[in-house]
């Protein structure tokens, strides 16, 4: 039974060591959360408190003592972490916590010298289960706030470790026998209680640290998010300042393609590219369709008349030096975008045609990317119902059957299928976002 118990003792250890240098690589991202001063504390009293369970064989009292004292201290550590979720710790509950670790500590040192090993193991159900019950009582008013699964799952666990607790005492009453020199001498239920009990606290502090780690990463991704934006903005304020569209241009092209790809979604086309997140992003990445026009020079891009055939070559280079912009950006962006991939998609091929008769690459119906396809339909009805220095405003109904003629040569079949389903939600759009 000894050296059952040291080994199980030892494996512990090993699980706290290794939760305990998890943190301190982690130490500043974990500062950011603000919440969790107790943490690295509550770990490194466990750690200590399960080497020296290991080693009190060899050892003697004294590996026990301290065995015992960190545990307690590591649980009380524990439910001023949970407290500290709650609300922030002023100086006179830190002041009282430090006497606390002293009182605690004093009161088992005395019991150790003067009672039996059973009175021992009251003392600590006794103080274990009161600290689980105050653990039990942050966390429900925690789960009011924020009803995190992990938080869900540690009430549980700790609801069954007062439970443990409460048995192992009752047993000890009931059965135990003699006045044993350790706890190793007790017999195979109160065993079993004890160990279920350490089990217990190693899950509990798997899944705070479970928990710290999804708070680290919702921020990286709320951060990425911004940054993200921040740099579409930048990108889409790049092209403003160069093309000849106005703002409203952008608003109504955005929103044709929007409208576009959810109608595409109802109609179940394309199931495995219109995901929840292609929904969200491609909206995003539409304004920067002609960010390739940065490269255009000023007289062929301003130029108030009909292009040349020579400037219109000239032109058509936007497509792929928009392209190369952006991919020039995805390189310099340290997170994976989705906004950015359609945005590149976008700017390459929405001058590409379903026929093969687009520009630059001269790509055929499904080797154009679906957001190219999607942008190529809302740039031109756009293009037909603006006016131009060029050309006039043509009417909505004159614009439907234009489109309507290139399904099929121009443009997707199924795109054209959708915007004759939204072209009256098309007709608002341009009417709400007039020039």
């Amino acid at each position: 039974m000894q050296l059952t118990n040291q080994i199980f003792y030892f494996t512990s250890f090993i699980v706290m060591l290794g939760l305990t240098l998890g943190f301190f690589p982690q130490y500043e991202e974990y500062k950011v959360n603000k919440k969790t001063f107790f943490w690295p504390i509550s770990l490194t009293f466990y750690t200590l408190s399960m080497l020296c369970f290991a080693i009190a064989p060899w050892v003697g009292k004294p590996a026990l003592a301290i065995a015992n004292i960190c545990l307690i201290w590591g649980s009380l550590s524990i439910s001023l972490l949970f407290r500290s979720w709650r609300q922030a710790l002023k100086m006179p509950e830190l002041s009282a916590y430090c006497v606390a670790l002293v009182i605690l500590a004093i009161a088992y040192l005395l019991l150790l010298s003067y009672s039996s090993t059973s009175i021992r193991i009251h003392y600590l159900n006794l103080i274990l289960a009161s600290l689980s019950l105050w653990q039990i009582y942050e966390l429900s008013k925690q789960l009011k706030v924020r009803r995190a699964f992990q938080i869900k799952v540690l009430f549980g666990v700790i609801l069954l470790q007062l439970t443990v607790r409460l048995i192992r005492s009752a047993d000890l009453l009931l059965e135990f026998n003699g006045n044993p020199s350790t706890i190793f001498e007790e017999g195979v239920f109160g065993f079993l209680l004890r160990i279920s009990s350490v089990l217990l606290i190693l899950l509990t502090c798997v899944l705070i640290a479970n928990y710290f780690l999804e708070i680290i990463w919702r921020g990286h991704k709320q951060n990425s998010e911004l940054l993200e934006k921040a740099m579409l903005s930048s990108l889409n304020a790049l092209s403003m300042a160069r093309d000849n569209e106005t703002g409203n241009h952008i608003l109504r092209t955005q929103s044709y393609v929007a409208a576009l790809a959810n109608r595409l979604h109802i109609m179940n086309a394309y199931p495995s590219e219109i995901t929840p997140l292609f929904l969200s992003n491609i909206a995003n990445a539409a304004p920067l369709h002609d960010i390739g026009k940065v490269g255009i020079p000023d007289e062929i891009l301003k130029k108030g008349v009909s292009l040349t055939e020579s400037e219109w070559v000239t032109m058509k280079t936007h497509a792929s030096l928009g392209e190369n912009v952006l991919n020039a950006a995805k390189v310099e962006y340290p997170f994976h975008s989705t906004s950015l991939d359609l945005a590149i998609d976008i700017a390459g091929g929405h001058h590409e045609c379903w026929d093969g008769s687009g520009y630059p690459r001269g790509l055929t119906a499904e080797n154009i990317p679906l957001a190219a396809r999607i942008m190529s339909l809302a740039d031109m009805y756009d293009a037909l119902v603006s006016e131009r220095v060029y050309k006039a405003r043509w009417s909505h109904e004159d614009a439907v059957k234009e489109i309507l003629a290139g399904q099929g040569k121009f443009f997707d079949p199924l795109v054209v299928e959708a915007f004759l389903l939204e072209q009256t939600h098309f007709r608002d759009i341009s009417l709400k976002y007039q020039d």
